[in-house]
């Protein structure tokens, strides 16, 4: 079809969409506006003069658009229904009006019996005007809201009530009080100012309506919009038809019922084609896709009716078992499979009746040429809650079977997601919870359940709800650390764990979780918005053992999602208070900078064989007006778990290195100064950059500065540590690993990292002159520390007995309360000023 310069600038202005069905209509309602400039230019033809000769067309034209005004009702009723649109909703019961009122026009045209009262043209124009002004604002309404699902129900009945409450309104008006209607037609003169400025406001509201359909129309929409632009313009011509006529039998107004009935069958056909023709085109095209995946799948497929008889077969693409549908239908399973496969199907088709689906065990089939191993998958087949049949899949799994030795070993991830599954999730989580009561910190265990995930397999199939589960996990993924376990567990059940995280820090974690959730996600071509209920259990508040803390978690998974979904909720009511006290301090701990409540005090660093003070370690203290002294344990978690770890950690580093500049001013200039950094600071890339600039701000030499690091810090991600502790060596900064012997290193890992000092944990130091174990331990990590030649520095010594054991075994350095408590910058002052 060849485009005018005319249409091709139209066309060019709508979406992709519309071009194909626009272009028509274009020339339609062309062909509509010349046919009126010619009645404008002709005289009335002779045969349509007189009454006799004008009702009987007007009566067919009317009874035209009566019909069409029904069938839109009908078709917009029935698609709203499935679909639930509300402007659907809105045409519905809009056009079953003006079908009404149009009949009583029909009845009350002059010429016409009387209808109650008699005929005459005020009394059908009158019905005719309200008929139309339905009509416009109807096309009005669903040109200007939006196409979005009504989910009450109970507003079809109402809008339709409403409709026929207001169509006997306008009866009642019309037939029962005609005297206080204004007059829109006078015998002789024609119509009235009032009745042609009344068709002029619906040509206007018909033309703002076909104005706004057109903008619509520059975008893809969910509707036929160039059905509704070309009924609202056709509407719009016909109102103006009825402008011009002096006679209700003259050729304008025969024109503008011609006009208004083929308004009336675009808008039918626009409404028919979105919500009856359009859906049987996708359910054709949706069988023929499911035929091409029957034809293509690699497995059996049989449909059972209630006897169990095969009624269709689809084979294999690729089957190694040569089965014609001719010799399987009408046959049972008991005919079709070997004797020892009769009980294994048996008990899946029962499982499938009772759950829905099921699948088999791997049996096998003793070919003539070979033997294969099969497995039978079945689901039931439900008419209005009634198992009506089953469909069978039966798939060839020889190779697996083979292989299946190999898949248990490698079996430590979800197949699906990707994500470790429970095996791989319980060593991780036992290994963390082991090193928590190590360390004496806490663990999180989250139990992450989506709700209402049945409504996706049920309405989009088991695949999109497959796809949905992997854009889950992908997205609760994204949020979480490096640390953190995210395992699937099940169906639509994931769990996550979160090591070193108390219950501040994991409600943000799940906070964070359900406000990612309540995002929009897409998943296997489809949108939708799905939420989580997540259970919290805190080790060893709520249990020291996986599985108590696996069924705490689990349990409060459900109290969340009996509080209506969407939720989160502790296992104990008592971690509420907890987690309220370190929300507390979390909101205090942001401004205590600024407010001066943060101060570093100094503990002594000797060393061991000449006895000499080599440094100090700097440790943050927190003196908050109203809550008091604060524990690092405390406020140091909270502050790793809310982000603001890296402002205090920058703080830190900047205090202790301005008081070392002052201490080496002061001509102590041998002194270094230790400093933890947590694993948020480590994995941060611009650490070296801050801390060389912070040296050189203070003029001092990076050989007097020495980083801690946790044994667990460094061994989370040995490569990264590796790098990111060689560009720190290179910068020629001291690094030690804190809390030496508490985690479970590598030894090959750790030959490879660039330290200098081994700090020993105090466990290791309490009972080394009563314990043997402990004894020889301590023996171990020092000569260790010696054939890596590192240095070795113990921490918490407290007796003489203590540090007699250290200098016996060879311990480089020393610190603790025997030779020095920590103490604010000005009583170390002294305390040097005292030893010049």
């Amino acid at each position: 079809m060849t485009h005018t310069p005319i249409s091709r600038t139209l066309l060019t202005r709508v979406h992709i969409s519309h071009r194909q069905t626009l272009l028509p209509l274009l020339l339609l309602l062309t062909g509509m506006l010349l046919v009126l400039l010619l009645f404008m230019l002709m005289p009335p033809p002779l045969w349509l003069q007189g009454q006799a000769n004008y009702l009987p067309l007007h009566m067919l034209l009317e009874t035209l658009a009566i019909v069409a005004a029904a069938c839109i009702f009908a078709v917009s009723w029935a698609t709203h229904k499935r679909l639930g649109t509300h402007n659907l909703l809105i045409l519905a019961c809009g056009f079953l009006v003006v079908a009404l009122l149009d009949f009583s026009h029909m009845l009350s045209y002059q010429g016409m019996p009387d209808f109650v009262t008699p005929a005459d043209p005020e009394k059908a124009i009158a019905f005719w005007l309200a008929a139309r002004a339905v009509a416009a604002l109807s096309l009005l309404w669903v040109a200007f809201a939006s196409w979005q699902t009504l989910s009450q129900r109970h507003w079809r009945w109402t809008l339709l009530s409403l409709g026929l409450l207001l169509t006997m309104a306008v009866h009642g008006l019309i037939l029962g009080l005609p005297q206080h209607l204004p007059a829109l037609f006078i015998q002789g003169q024609g119509l009235t100012p009032l009745k042609v400025g009344m068709e002029y406001a619906l040509i206007g509201i018909h033309i703002l309506t076909a104005w706004r359909l057109w903008q619509l129309m520059r975008l893809a929409q969910k509707f036929n919009a160039s059905a509704l632009f070309a009924a609202s313009l056709a509407m719009a011509m016909g109102g103006f038809c009825f402008t011009l006529y002096a006679s209700v039998t003259d050729h304008f107004n025969l024109l503008g019922h011609v006009f208004k009935v083929i308004a009336y069958g675009l808008l039918f056909r626009g409404i028919f084609i979105e919500g009856v023709d359009k859906p049987f085109n996708e359910l054709a095209q949706s069988r023929a896709k499911l035929q091409a995946t029957f034809d293509a799948i690699p497995d059996m497929l049989f449909e059972l009716d209630q006897q169990q008889r095969v009624v269709n077969f689809h084979p294999a693409a690729d089957s190694r078992l040569q089965l014609s549908p001719e010799s399987l239908l009408g046959k049972t399973p008991a005919a079709l499979l070997p004797a020892q496969a009769l009980h294994v199907s048996k008990l899946a088709l029962e499982q499938a009746s009772k759950a829905g689906f099921a699948q088999s065990p791997p049996f096998v089939w003793q070919g003539e040429k070979r033997r294969l191993w099969l497995q039978l998958s079945a689901a039931a087949r439900m008419i209005n809650g009634r198992t009506d049949g089953h469909v069978v899949l039966v798939r060839d799994v020889t190779e697996l079977k083979a292989q299946e030795e190999r898949i248990i070993q490698l079996a430590h991830f979800d197949s699906l997601t990707g994500l470790p599954n429970r095996t791989l999730f319980e060593e991780r989580v036992n290994l963390s919870i082991h090193l928590a009561q190590r360390q004496n910190s806490s663990l999180a265990i989250l139990f992450i359940d989506l709700d209402h995930f049945k409504h996706i397999n049920d309405t989009l199939g088991h695949t999109a709800g497959d796809a949905l589960l992997c854009a889950v996990a992908e997205r609760l993924g994204n949020n979480l650390r490096d640390e953190d376990t995210l395992s699937r567990q099940g169906g639509d059940e994931f769990v996550l764990a979160l090591p070193g995280a108390d219950a501040a820090g994991a409600a943000h974690v799940a906070q964070r979780l359900l406000d990612s959730m309540a995002q929009p996600i897409q998943f296997a071509d489809n949108t939708t918005t799905i939420t989580a209920s997540i259970g919290i259990a805190i080790y060893p508040m709520d249990g020291v053992a996986l599985g108590n803390l696996m069924q705490h978690a689990d349990a409060a998974m459900y109290q969340a999602k009996a509080l209506g979904r969407n939720e989160m909720h502790f296992f104990t009511s008592n971690l509420q208070e907890r987690m309220s006290r370190s929300l507390t301090l979390e909101n205090a701990l942001r401004g205590a900078i600024e407010r001066n409540e943060l101060s570093l005090h100094y503990q002594p660093q000797w060393l061991l064989p000449e006895q000499r003070l080599v440094g100090f370690e700097a440790l943050l203290r927190w003196q908050h007006p109203e809550l008091g002294t604060i524990s690092p344990s405390e406020f140091i978690p909270i502050a790793e778990s809310s982000g603001q770890i890296i402002q205090l950690g920058e703080w830190v580093i900047a205090t202790g290195l301005q008081q070392l500049a002052s201490w080496q001013q002061d001509g102590h200039s041998d002194l270094r100064l230790a400093i933890n950094i947590s694993a948020v600071q480590f994995r941060r890339m611009e650490l070296v950059v801050r801390l060389a600039a912070a040296l050189h701000a203070h003029q001092l030499q990076p050989g007097c500065l020495e980083l801690e690091l946790t044994e667990g810090v460094a061994m989370e991600n040995p490569v990264h540590a590796s790098q990111q502790l060689k560009v720190l060596h290179d910068l020629g900064v001291r690094l030690a690993i804190d809390d030496f012997g508490t985690g479970f290193s590598s030894l090959a890992q750790l030959r490879h990292f660039p330290v200098d000092t081994l700090k020993i944990d105090r466990s290791f130091i309490e009972y080394v002159d009563t314990d043997n174990s402990s004894l020889e331990m301590l023996r171990s990590i020092i000569q260790l520390a010696h054939n890596l030649s590192v240095d070795t520095l113990a921490e918490g010594v407290e007796t003489p007995s203590q540090l007699k054991v250290l200098s016996e075994l060879g311990c480089g350095q020393i610190q603790g309360f025997i030779w020095g408590k920590p103490q604010p910058a000005d009583a170390c002052t002294r305390y040097l000023q005292q030893m010049a």
